[in-house]
């Protein structure tokens, strides 16, 4: 049986929605200062290759998920945390 939304409740949700879409880029937007010491300071010793190609196998299965289930916020996450990592990664191989 499908139950209606109330009105108040139906705006509660869409409030929490549009929450977690905005949540979902900022997130990942947090590594942003950690791609910039690496690649101003061109140095990345201190940074764990293992650590971040671990962040970017698992964010690979978060990423299947939602494409699975149609999760917008889940793959719009998902594809700039790949990137991000995918930019760690070739600097701690460049630098590191």
């Amino acid at each position: 049986m499908v139950q209606k939304l109330s009105a108040k409740t139906s705006k509660r949700v869409r409030l929490i929605n549009r929450m977690m879409m905005v949540a979902s880029i900022i997130h990942p937007l947090t590594t942003v200062p950690q791609v910039y010491e690496i690649y101003s300071s061109q140095n990345a010793t201190s940074v764990s290759l293992l650590t971040w190609l671990g962040f970017m196998v698992i964010g690979l299965i978060f990423l299947a998920y939602g494409l699975t289930h149609k999760l917008t916020p889940f793959i719009v996450n998902q594809i700039i945390w790949f990137v991000l990592d995918l930019i760690i990664i070739i600097g701690i191989i460049l630098y590191g």
